[in-house]
Parts: C-alpha cells; sequence; structure tokens
C-alpha cells in the first residue's frame, strides 16, 4: 500500500513539472523578444533620383535621431518597377509581416497602399496637400498624414528679407487675362503681410514677351520682383531679367530653372529636405502612435540657389552663417550640382527670338553657365 502510493506521489510530481515546463515554454513564445526592432516599410513605384533621395533623407534624419538602420531599426523598400498590382501586393506583405508605419511615395504608391484597406499608419510624400487629404477621406478614420507640396511664400520672403532688408514692396508678375489672378494673389498678399511687405501686380504678356510699364512705378531702393512660376507657368524670364537689371531691380524667383536663366536667387524644395521631413515625422510616430493623426505638413523650401552673376550682390558666407540650425538651408549655385541627391531642371529649350520688350534689347536666353575653376 505504502509503495504504491509512493508511486502516486512520484507521477504526480512529474506531470506537476511536465505541466510547469510546459506553461513556461508557452509564454516565453508568447512575450516578444526585447531585441525585436521597428519595422518601418516604404513603398515606391518606381526607383529614381528624386524617390531615392527621398529616402537617404529620411534613413539621414531617423539615424540621427537614434534609428540605426538594421542596428535599432528595420527599413524594407520595396520598387513595384511602374506595376500597381505589384505595389499592392507588396503592401499586404508588409502589412502580414507586421509593419509598423507604411511611407508611400508618390500618387500611384499611395493608391496601392490606400487599396490594401489596413489601419497601419500611412505616410505619404510626393503629392499635393489635395491629393493626400482625398486619400485621407478614402481611408476614413483610418491614421493618414505625410509630407505634402504647397507654395512656399513663406521662406521666399524670409529669402527676401535676408538679401534686401529695406524692401517694402513686392511685385509679383502676373497674366493681365488671367481673370482670376486676384483670388489666386490671396496667400501670397496675407504671406506678405505678415512680414510687413505689400504685393503689387505687375502685368507681363507672354505673348508679346514685353512688361508693363508699371515697372517704373517700382522704387529700387525700396521693391523688388518675385516670379511665381505657379502663378505665372510660362513667364519670359529673360523678358523680366532684363528689364528688372535695367531698372536696378532685384528679381528672385520659386525655381531654380528661372535662377539658371536670369533671376538673382530663390528658395527651393528639394527632395533631400523632403526626406528630413519625413523622417522626422516617422521617428515621431515610432515615439507616439498618435503622432500618425497628425495634420499633413508642407515641404519646406530649404535650398537656396543664387545665379553665378549674383556673386558680388550676395555674401553667401554671411547667408550660411546666419541660417537656422532647424531650417537645414543649403546654399548653392545655381550651375553647380549640390552636395546632397537633388533633381535638378533640364535647361530650358531656345524659345524662338525674343523681341523687345518696352524699348528694352531682350538677350536670347542664356544656357548653363560652365562652373568657375576650382
Amino acid at each position: 500500500m505504502a509503495r504504491n502510493t509512493s508511486f502516486k506521489a512520484t507521477v504526480f510530481a512529474i506531470a506537476l513539472i511536465a505541466m510547469l515546463a510546459g506553461d513556461g515554454t508557452v509564454h516565453a513564445q508568447d512575450r516578444p523578444s526585447e531585441k525585436q526592432m521597428p519595422f518601418v516599410a516604404v513603398t515606391t513605384i518606381t526607383n529614381n533620383a528624386e524617390i531615392q533621395a527621398i529616402i537617404d533623407g529620411m534613413r539621414d534624419e531617423l539615424a540621427k535621431r537614434g534609428r540605426w538602420p538594421g542596428d535599432t531599426i528595420t527599413i524594407e523598400i520595396a520598387d513595384a518597377e511602374a506595376d500597381t498590382a505589384r505595389a499592392a501586393e507588396q503592401v499586404r506583405a508588409f502589412v502580414r509581416r507586421g509593419a509598423e508605419v507604411l511611407v508611400a511615395i508618390s500618387e500611384p504608391s499611395i493608391k496601392a497602399a490606400a487599396a490594401a484597406n489596413s489601419r497601419l499608419p500611412l505616410v505619404v510624400a510626393g503629392v499635393s496637400l489635395e491629393t493626400a487629404e482625398a486619400h485621407k477621406r478614402s481611408r476614413r478614420r483610418r491614421t493618414v498624414t505625410g509630407i505634402v507640396s504647397g507654395d512656399t511664400h513663406n521662406e521666399q520672403f524670409e529669402l527676401i528679407r535676408n538679401l534686401a532688408p529695406k524692401t517694402k514692396t513686392v511685385a509679383v508678375p502676373v497674366d493681365p487675362i488671367d481673370g482670376n489672378i486676384q483670388a489666386r494673389l490671396r496667400n501670397l498678399t496675407a504671406a506678405a503681410r505678415r512680414q510687413g511687405l505689400t504685393i503689387m501686380a505687375l502685368p507681363i504678356s507672354v505673348l508679346q514677351n514685353a512688361v508693363s510699364n508699371r515697372i517704373s512705378e517700382l522704387d529700387p531702393g525700396t521693391s523688388v520682383i518675385l516670379l511665381d512660376r505657379g502663378l505665372l507657368p510660362a513667364a519670359p524670364v529673360e523678358a523680366l531679367a532684363a528689364a528688372a537689371e535695367t531698372r536696378k531691380l532685384p528679381l528672385f524667383a520659386t525655381d531654380e530653372d528661372s535662377v539658371i536663366r536670369g533671376a538673382l536667387a530663390a528658395m527651393v524644395v528639394e527632395p533631400f529636405g523632403i526626406g528630413v521631413q519625413l523622417g522626422n515625422l516617422v521617428a515621431r510616430i515610432l515615439d507616439e502612435p498618435a503622432a500618425s493623426r497628425a495634420p499633413f505638413e508642407r515641404a519646406r523650401a530649404s535650398h537656396l540657389v543664387v545665379n553665378q552673376d549674383a556673386r558680388a550682390r550676395v555674401d553667401i558666407a554671411a547667408l550660411e552663417r546666419d541660417t537656422s540650425p532647424g531650417q537645414r538651408s543649403i546654399v548653392d549655385w545655381a550651375d553647380i550640382a549640390g552636395p546632397r541627391p537633388r533633381i535638378k531642371p533640364s535647361v530650358p529649350d531656345q524659345p524662338p527670338p525674343l523681341g523687345v520688350a518696352r524699348g528694352i534689347d531682350v538677350p536670347t536666353p542664356r544656357v548653363r553657365p560652365e562652373p568657375p575653376s576650382r
């Protein structure tokens, strides 16, 4: 009898040890690994220099925030090679593998990400605010944020303040036959007012390649011209540059192509800078998931390009010294590749021979100047 009792006790003890061992194994499997890294997935419809620059900027900013790819964070990039169906499948695969943030660059990639119907936080780039908002509505309550394109008026006016601090009036070239120009000038006028500046519309004839006589109303000591290619895409830049030079008026622009063709300087949005903003946003989401509900952020113009003719007029050393660390401005000549990967406009095509703009001989469009000898 004693032997039977001892045998039962031994069997019970073995069973208890096995049960406890099995219970411990289950909990060990359920407990996430302490070495598990955040997983950020990036989907692109194609791989080109612009998209690669955005990705480089994102990686650099994440690294500055202690998120080292392959060490403290996993970043995977899927190039769909212009195949939208493939892009959608890549997104679904990222979701299945447990990505924490999905970054979609350019419109087709964002469409594919939205079609995946996932609750994964979606961060977009390479589209306008209107397009981004449309995708956010299509996802209903799901989290969508990102870096979107928009006007750069604030940065342009800050540049004018730096290079021409006595400025009071900013003349903006417009097409006089545009019946909706006043409505389109509202945002620019409001941004100028915040800087203590007044906007004056300066009519430009694109067909006649001429500048209105209103240019004579501008005081060279307190006035500049700002060519906004968003308002006047087909601007006769050479005619405008010649007229401004004759009247000794500084000509600023919002794009690098205009600087190559004669404008003094411009603050431009460049892909690497977009990537830096993107990396900052992704890092915030990883630290605090609620950041995935943040409003869309406008891509900032942080790259200053200056015409070679401005070398004697622009104190580049002072500009670099005074640049705010948060702005991350890159000062560059418009005809020389910058220190970061970015997209440069092609040299403008040679247009038909130009006429005379109100008595001002207009030179033929300049080609990209030769880089100075080092």
